[in-house]
């Protein structure tokens, strides 16, 4: 991982905390769930089960039954009524022998326990059994039958061996009541000795688990969605993680570009120059931070004034440094000491680019050197987009002469030939150079800008002084393209070529001889 400075340990801080946030937030969410929802479903089930004995209490009395046989269709309707709900009932004594039951149940019955003083608010007991249909709740209820009843009889005391014998013997004998009660004693009820009241007959009943459960879906689509986001959350974190060496290279790449571009803008000249004959104005945008579009201006140590752009295929970094070596070969060579040495240079660059390049990288270059003495302007056009020399003629009528002398475009062809063209120009002659990008900008119709709005833009404005000429073309572009945005790098040069010297504005640029330096 790259070297961190202090602001990405923070943001890596972060990312762990935001990690462990969300992590804990998918815990807690399956912790709540299951807690809420367990609870939630026992209470549920224990309305339920308190529910289905008091029907089985009020129907069994109904029926006025005299032996267990007649409590089994009792039960049989309550869970045909529930077959969802009820897994088995069985009525059993407080010995915890089974009087009657249904279904199949699981288990011994559960143990009796009678409540203890002062938890008359307690909840029944309830155990949760596995079963082949899924999970159930086993309740076990007293069962409230009116006293003098055969089952109030019957759960008093079956503890002998013989004393399932004895009730069936009880069940036999008419029930018969007393003609007169004894006197009570404290805390003796009607009709019984002295003592504590006999125990209650329990109902033991077991309902499925997921009969309640389903009344609770909501909490399940909560646990979904929670834990989705904290899922999403982690996952969030990790992939920002796993990017994060890439985030950080990528952070310092842009810092190395920015740094680029601060080096391409040093190496071109300022966008306002005025030398002795030449009055200078140009503006580079690239279409990314750094461009493959370049222009210099000097004046060279025999005097004629040395103009260049070049165009570089491709954007970026790539395009910057090819940039980069051919603005360093146009200063190093000799190319404007004659029409020899300057179709020589030519041939040279192209041999330059096509073999420490590879294929697609190739250079469309313009240049040319102007002689004031002469009026006359040599270069060369290697595949670039024609520049324009505006003048006006003996009638005061804007001409527009295209220059494309030259050759094919540097870096493609082995020994490419070059051939320097020159042309003359009168005195205040307009010279105009651009890269395709000025010409190719594309509205959102798909319409390019086009030679001929450059044209006229030039035929109208051909007497103004060039960095107002300058503003105006990049002006016009950028309200042709709206908000599109260029698509290549928009590089243009205006000069004003003069036979006399021409005044050095104030603060425009520098002078020729620190131009050449």
């Amino acid at each position: 991982m790259p070297r961190l400075g202090a602001p990405y340990i923070w943001f890596k801080v972060a990312l762990v905390a935001g990690s462990l946030l969300g992590l804990q937030l998918l815990v807690q969410s399956v912790i709540t769930y299951y807690q809420v929802s367990r609870i939630l479903v026992i209470a549920e089930l224990r309305r339920e089960a308190q529910r289905q004995v008091t029907l089985l209490a009020r129907d069994a009395v109904q029926v006025g039954f005299q032996d267990p046989a007649k409590l089994q269709p009792v039960l049989e309707e309550l869970r045909r009524d529930a077959p969802n709900k009820v897994a088995w009932i069985r009525v059993i004594n407080p010995a915890g022998v089974t009087l009657v039951q249904v279904g199949n149940p699981a288990g011994a019955p559960a143990t009796i326990r009678r409540p203890q003083a002062g938890t008359g608010g307690a909840p029944p007991p309830a155990d949760i059994r596995s079963t082949e249909k899924g999970r159930v709740l086993v309740t076990t209820l007293p069962l409230r039958f009116g006293r003098g009843s055969f089952v109030d009889r019957a759960m008093r005391g079956p503890d002998r061996p013989d004393a399932g014998a004895a009730a069936t013997r009880e069940q036999q004998q008419p029930v018969r009541l007393p003609d007169r009660q004894p006197d009570r004693q404290p805390g003796q009820e009607p009709g019984r000795g002295p003592g504590p009241p006999p125990p209650l007959p329990s109902v033991e009943i077991a309902l499925y688990w997921a009969g309640a459960s389903a009344t609770f879906g909501s909490l399940l689509s909560n646990l979904i969605v929670s834990s989705s986001t904290a899922l999403g959350l982690v996952a969030s974190m990790l992939l920002i993680w796993a990017r994060f060496p890439n985030y950080v290279r990528g952070k310092q790449l842009e810092q190395q570009t920015e740094l680029a571009r601060k080096v391409q803008t040093d190496l071109l000249p300022p966008p306002s120059l005025t030398f002795e004959n030449v009055d200078f104005a140009a503006e580079c945008v690239p279409a990314w931070q750094v461009g493959g579009d370049f222009y210099d201006v000097f004046s060279t140590p025999d005097g004629p004034i040395a103009i260049v752009l070049g165009d570089v295929s491709g954007k970026g970094l790539p395009a910057s440094v090819v940039a980069g070596l051919l603005l360093g070969a146009i200063r190093s060579s000799p190319w404007f000491h004659g029409s020899a040495e300057h179709e020589a240079a030519s041939t040279q660059l192209s041999e330059l680019l096509r073999t420490r390049t590879s294929r697609e990288r190739f250079a469309s270059l313009f240049w040319c050197y102007y002689e004031p003495e002469s009026l006359e302007l040599r270069y060369v056009n290697a595949g670039h987009p024609p520049p324009m020399v505006v003048s006006r003629n003996s009638h005061g009528a804007v001409e527009i002469q295209r220059l494309e002398e030259g050759g094919p475009v540097l870096g493609l062809l082995a020994d490419a030939v070059y051939r320097q063209g020159v042309a003359g120009v009168t005195d205040g002659a307009l010279l105009v150079l651009y890269s395709d990008g000025v010409v190719e900008a594309t509205d959102a119709s798909d319409e390019q800008f086009g030679e001929e709005r450059l044209r006229a833009i030039l035929s109208q404005s051909a007497g103004k002084p060039s960095t107002e000429i300058r503003d105006e073309i990049l002006k016009q572009v950028q309200l042709f393209l709206g908000k599109e945005q260029a698509q290549d790098d928009l590089t243009l040069v205006v000069a004003r070529l003069q036979g006399r010297p021409c005044a050095v504005s104030q603060g425009e640029g520098r002078l020729a001889s620190h131009a050449a330096s």
